[in-house]
């Protein structure tokens, strides 16, 4: 029997949460559906939609029986692809947001390079697009430049280079990873924040010792109105950032061959995100100072972006003197 599944083993596992996403998951699901590689499983875990996701999904399901729906109360992105995780049978996974695009031959692409330099995971390049008509850079994914496609990486070569140029990028829609790695390392999504990216990834390029890249614009991400990466920047989102950094300092503080990497990793996340808390309320401003200092973050922030949070009006003084 175990030697039965073995043989029906999917080589890649895709898990894509959803959340009320109808009327661009069924693009999503079939530029999977329509991959080069057809050994696949496709895990999708509707997290509670309120609109006509599942009867989309059940539709495509119906016709493809590599789609398998699981059905589950509002808990959020962390836990519906941990629940991902521990469903999959794949020997890779790839984990998608509901609303994006892959090139069709991509998992195929990805396969091939991880199996045969038996990879821990690798990463790709995407592109943003945006079908309402929003402001994108196609740009802010592209970071492969900096690396040679025949060399294999430790994690933390890749992430201190990308640091030094300002691309460490944290999605996790960019990496194809081998499940046996991510399992023996324990590595999952932390529940009940956004941002969950962050310590996922982080720990990902902290654990890894074989990693590789694709020189290729592999994943396409949707830039729409309402998601995450374009709503307001609010009190939940330095509540998720706070939580990224302060879970990686628990972590990596007694690891003395790592603690300067993830460090670096903290300062990277931390600064964006007190210098965008600008916009939040002085009461707010404060206590997140007061957080800072009481977990021992001050040191991971400079100067300019304490001085933005509490005094925003510096920005429109400085844009004024530019003017003259």
């Amino acid at each position: 029997m175990d030697q039965d599944r073995e043989i029906d083993r999917p080589k890649v596992s895709v898990i894509m949460p959803v959340y009320n996403t109808a009327e661009f998951v069924g693009e999503a699901l079939g530029s999977i559906l329509n991959q080069s590689l057809k050994e696949i499983e496709i895990i999708v875990i509707d997290d509670g939609s309120t609109d006509d996701s599942v009867a989309v999904i059940r539709r495509l399901a119906a016709s493809d029986e590599r789609i398998h729906l699981h059905l589950q109360g509002n808990c959020g992105p962390s836990r519906s692809r941990n629940r991902g995780v521990e469903i999959a049978n794949g020997e890779y996974l790839y984990f998608m947001d509901s609303d994006d695009l892959l090139e069709p031959d991509a998992l195929g692409l990805c396969y091939r390079l991880a199996s045969d330099r038996q990879l821990d995971f690798l990463f790709f390049d995407a592109v943003s697009f945006s079908s309402e008509g929003l402001e994108t850079d196609e740009t802010i994914y592209r970071r492969t430049y900096l690396f040679d496609e025949l060399v294999t990486y430790t994690g933390v070569e890749l992430v201190n280079r990308m640091v030094d140029y300002n691309l460490y990028r944290a999605s996790v829609c960019l990496n194809f990873i081998d499940a046996g790695f991510l399992k023996r390392n324990s590595i999952l999504f932390f529940p009940d924040i956004i941002h969950e990216d962050e310590l996922f990834t982080a720990r990902l390029y902290l654990s890894a010792t074989r990693v590789a890249c694709l020189k290729r614009d592999l994943y396409r991400r949707r830039i729409r109105s309402g998601s995450i990466t374009t709503t307001r920047f609010s009190e939940r989102n330095i509540e998720g950032y706070l939580m990224v950094v302060r879970e990686l300092k628990q972590i990596y503080d007694e690891n003395r061959e790592l603690r300067a990497t993830a460090e670096r990793i903290i300062s990277y996340v931390l600064n964006p995100a007190i210098y965008n808390s600008k916009g939040l309320l002085l009461r707010q401003r404060v206590d997140i100072l007061i957080y800072c200092s009481r977990h021992r973050l001050l040191t991971y922030l400079k100067t300019r972006s304490i001085a933005v949070m509490l005094f925003p009006w510096l920005i429109t003084i400085k844009k004024l003197f530019k003017r003259q």
